[in-house]
């Protein structure tokens, strides 16, 4: 794998009749999804749920996704927690090859992750492809920054040392998705935290819970081992504090409003009991 980054093609609608042929074929092809929690590998489902549907009409729904409880939440923090002394000891390599395969996986379903962004949150198709060859860059991007980073890095000679710079993986991260670019930022923000060698419990918008899910699909399919991203559809209300109060928190990623930034900011700052760490 070449260290020289170059973006995703767009697909031209406009002049390929295959590519829009393709696309109008994925779009008449989709069916509703049901969208179980993730925790360990293993699906979950919940008596609540929360009903994804198109915006351009309201009345059909695009997908059903089980709706966590701080339960449910707990557990998830705790399996990712568990799974991180593996993961993080995972070499650098290994762990770019899985975004790499991610981004092949998403390329063979570009139609298909387009179709849902269409139906899911109105995106135009120009825009839905957009969003996909995103996800599909920062898988990329952070697969091979993350082979460069592994590398020996250059320091300050200093006579009568010898030193080395190396990056330490921190521990649980939770990813707190936007419902504007719920494919791209989601998988940014979710690959950043994975290739490092942190272990994610996942908040999908809860406007956007099925291209969520088609994600976490795609990165076990790559090769996540089982705990490592756990997939938590919920309302913030619901869990959002206690994924971001939780002492085994390590950091917080987030895209959202002002006001719900601010209120991470907020509790974040606070040590928790059993907490050994200032959160980022």
């Amino acid at each position: 794998m070449t260290l020289e980054f170059r973006n995703e093609p767009y697909l031209d609608f406009a002049r390929d009749a295959a590519a829009r042929d393709a696309q109008k074929r994925a779009i008449d092809a989709f069916a509703p999804v049901d969208c179980p929690l993730v925790i360990g590998g293993t699906r979950v489902s919940t008596k609540a749920a929360i009903v994804s549907s198109n915006p351009c009409r309201p009345k059909s729904v695009v997908g059903r996704a089980a709706k966590a409880s701080k339960g449910q939440a707990e557990k998830a923090v705790r399996t990712a927690y568990d799974a991180f002394p593996s993961w993080s000891k995972t070499p650098p390599g290994a762990r770019a090859d899985i975004l790499f395969r991610a981004a092949d996986l998403m390329r063979g379903r570009r139609h298909e992750l387009n179709a849902t962004l269409i139906l899911e949150v109105g995106k135009s198709w120009g825009e839905a492809d957009a969003d996909t060859a995103e996800a599909i860059d920062f898988c990329t991007y952070y697969g091979q920054e993350m082979r460069r980073l592994a590398a020996d890095q250059p320091l300050t000679p200093v006579p009568g040392e010898r030193g080395r710079l190396y990056y330490q993986p921190l521990g649980v991260g939770v990813v707190i998705a936007p419902w504007n670019f719920p494919c791209a930022i989601l998988a940014g923000m979710t690959a950043a935290a994975l290739v490092t060698g942190n272990t994610v419990v996942l908040k999908p918008s809860s406007l956007a819970p099925v291209i969520g899910y088609k994600v976490v699909e795609i990165f076990e399919e790559a090769g996540l081992p089982k705990g490592v991203l756990n997939f938590l559809p919920s309302s913030g209300g619901e869990i959002g504090d206690l994924l971001v109060d939780h002492p085994l928190t390590r950091f917080v990623s987030f895209t959202g409003s002002r006001d719900v930034g601010l209120r991470i900011h907020e509790h974040a700052a606070q040590v928790r009991k059993g907490q050994r760490w200032i959160k980022r």
